[in-house]
């Protein structure tokens, strides 16, 4: 399945900076979700740091597979990279 597919099936609604994010995550790692390892090298954030957001109900959003491993979507890590940026006038 394609991902521009998948983002259709899934009726995922994303703005033009979330898009120029999401595509430049897919091209970089060919697949739509990172594990916690991908994340924490993505984000520069440590799996222990992103382990305590995650628990605290902060940080990017997540989906939990089989026995409770952790990944992160890239449509989501696209969306929280553009709703953390400081934007200036």
């Amino acid at each position: 399945m394609s991902k521009l597919s998948y983002l259709i099936i899934k009726g995922v609604v994303m703005n033009s900076e979330e898009k120029v994010i999401f595509e430049t995550l897919y091209e970089k790692y060919k697949k739509i979700a990172l594990s916690k390892k991908e994340m924490s090298r993505e984000t520069g954030q440590s799996i222990s740091t992103l382990d305590r957001l995650r628990k605290s109900g902060l940080g990017c959003s997540y989906i939990r597979q089989g026995q409770g491993d952790i990944f992160y979507p890239l449509v989501e890590l696209a969306k929280y990279y553009v709703n953390a940026t400081i934007k200036t006038m």
